[in-house]
């Protein structure tokens, strides 16, 4: 007979199973402000913040005192949780500090966001979908600079976290300890929204970027080919996504399990996808789920220490009373103490060759640092808030060198911070004239800014759509005539055929300047009522 102990482990590992594999479904029951109603939570993780959806819509006076990335809630082993993101005014369940500590949301609890959004929570199983969609089978990590040595990262189950102390990335520490510094230990994690696979920087000191624009506080929809970096130009992947059609009854979601590093392709289960040919050796498969209590549950002298370089910040070597040494001052120090044993003709010798390989080197580094001179001052613009100088000076400088990437991106981040708000203020009131020459200003800059000009287009065809609406009396203003009918239909047409390109326009907008969210919801507003006055009108 199976003994108390197996027998309790295995009721324990069963209740483990049947918890996972029910799905929450979560409500959020206002108590205060009624009239914006519930909020209804379907996704394993839902995002808290004033520029976050649905509290971007609310009234600025209500959400005013809400963090942009305020608090997580989000579902794992068949509960509901909920972490405070070190908010400013902070998060309360049942008039308790949320701080550190992550709590378990209950049927009944009242929880309270900045002492402002008060709402009640209800807790209830989720039906699983009448018809799964397709399943991600894996997400590979390929590098994008295979002669730095970085291997493969095939991903096979979520929540998946980017960290500095986690060996798929910990692995490197020998070798390239400056890069490594560049990650956090809580930087960035993979997840699943609705089938899909998201990223979403966990406010890491150096950033995570899909091409070259830095994530804001936002969580982003990963698409295949996307190129994302982690802290820099180091580790970057080119994203690789496998689907398969999900069997007739779902599989649970997966929940906490461990890592597996350096396997074959066999021991990440059937479900794995396989390693390109020749790559077996050279690929880390993540074969297990991570968890949202670790990646959300901080440890503050952790963190402290994490932010920490050691290629930067040698705090702890000067407390020891030795400052780190880099390789070229070691040489130097190593040729000095061999002068000291050397004779005269040696020593001789060593000085002039001391002296031109200093030479040398001072001449490289200021050489790299002249080069990189540009970038550096459209930073420090951008960071005294000066965009408008930034955003100039851009254009100059890609006027001579189009091509370098870093100063597209500066250029883009200072081109849209500094015209897109008041060419939203003009659309907006409706001065289409202002707005127009607005347009004219950041075509100008963005002439030789390929990042920068798709971007200005998608704007320039938001104005033409919000004017041509405008001039007709409204969104739902009947057909006047058939030219009317015609430029309705072109404008959706325009709309389905590139939908896609649009919304990744828009949200790598919104990554610059956030308040570009209201311009395009109300955009799609008003397109979904030209579609239904285009259509209703066009079957009659």
């Amino acid at each position: 007979m199976m003994g108390t102990e197996e027998a309790l482990a295995g009721n324990s590992q069963a209740a483990m199973a049947a918890a996972a594999s029910q799905r929450v479904a979560i409500v959020l029951e206002p108590l205060t402000h009624p009239e914006l109603g519930p909020v209804a939570i379907d996704d394993s993780l839902f995002a808290i913040g004033r520029t976050e959806q649905p509290f971007a819509g609310y009234p600025p006076d209500i959400v005013g005192d809400l963090s942009r990335r305020h608090a997580r809630i989000f579902t794992e082993n068949g509960g509901a949780w909920l972490a405070d993101l070190d908010s400013k005014n902070g998060t309360t369940v049942n008039g308790k500090p949320v701080r550190d500590s992550i709590v378990r949301l209950r049927d009944g609890d009242e929880i309270d966001f900045a002492h402002v959004l008060a709402y009640r929570v209800r807790l209830q199983a989720a039906a699983a979908p009448a018809t799964p969609p397709a399943r991600l089978s894996g997400l590979s990590l390929t590098p994008e600079r295979p002669e730095l040595g970085l291997e493969t990262i095939v991903v096979t189950s979520f929540p998946f976290l980017i960290s500095k102390v986690d060996d798929t990335f910990a692995r490197y520490r020998d070798k390239e300890p400056h890069q490594v510094g560049y990650l956090s230990r809580r930087h960035a994690h993979i997840f699943l929204k609705g089938g899909q696979p998201w990223i979403e920087d966990l406010g890491s000191t150096n950033g995570t970027f899909i091409g070259a624009v830095r994530l804001d506080e936002h969580a982003h929809a990963l698409e295949d080919g996307d190129v994302l970096a982690f802290g820099g130009h180091h580790f970057v992947y080119r994203v690789g996504l496998q689907w398969e059609q999900p069997p007739a009854q779902a599989a649970a979601d997966p929940t906490v399990t461990r890592i597996a590093h350096g396997a074959s392709a066999a021991s990440t289960g059937a479900g794995a996808p396989p390693a390109p040919a020749g790559e077996a050796d050279h690929t880390t498969f993540v074969a297990s789920a991570g968890s949202f209590l670790d990646i959300f549950c901080v440890d503050r002298a952790a963190a402290q220490e994490d932010e920490v370089n050691p290629a930067q910040a040698p705090a702890a070597a000067e407390e020891a009373g030795k400052r780190p040494r880099g390789k070229f001052t070691m040489m130097a120090a190593g040729l000095l103490e061999a002068l000291g044993a050397a004779g005269d003709a040696e020593q001789a010798k060593l000085r002039r060759w001391l002296m031109l390989a200093s030479a040398l080197v001072l001449g490289a580094v200021l050489v790299l640092h002249q080069a990189g001179a540009p970038q550096r001052h459209l930073q420090e613009l951008l960071d005294r808030g000066d965009a408008a100088t930034a955003s100039t000076l851009a254009a100059e400088q890609l006027a001579r060198d189009p091509d370098n990437a870093e100063l597209r991106a500066l250029g883009t981040e200072a081109l849209l911070k500094a015209r897109l708000p008041a060419w939203m203020a003009q659309l907006q009131a409706g001065r289409f004239a202002p707005a127009a020459q607005l347009l004219a200003d950041m075509r100008r800059l963005s002439r030789n800014n390929a990042d920068a000009a798709p971007l200005v287009a998608e704007i320039a065809w938001i104005g033409e759509v919000e004017q041509f609406i405008a001039a007709r009396g409204g969104a739902e203003a009947p057909v006047r005539n058939p030219a009317d009918l015609a430029r309705i239909r072109r404008i959706l047409g325009q709309w389905q055929d590139e939908q896609q390109a649009h919304q990744r326009a828009a949200a790598t907008i919104a990554a610059w300047v956030p308040a570009f969210r209201d311009t395009w919801a109300r955009l799609a507003s008003d397109l979904r009522k030209l579609a239904l006055t285009g259509g209703s009108n066009g079957n009659e």
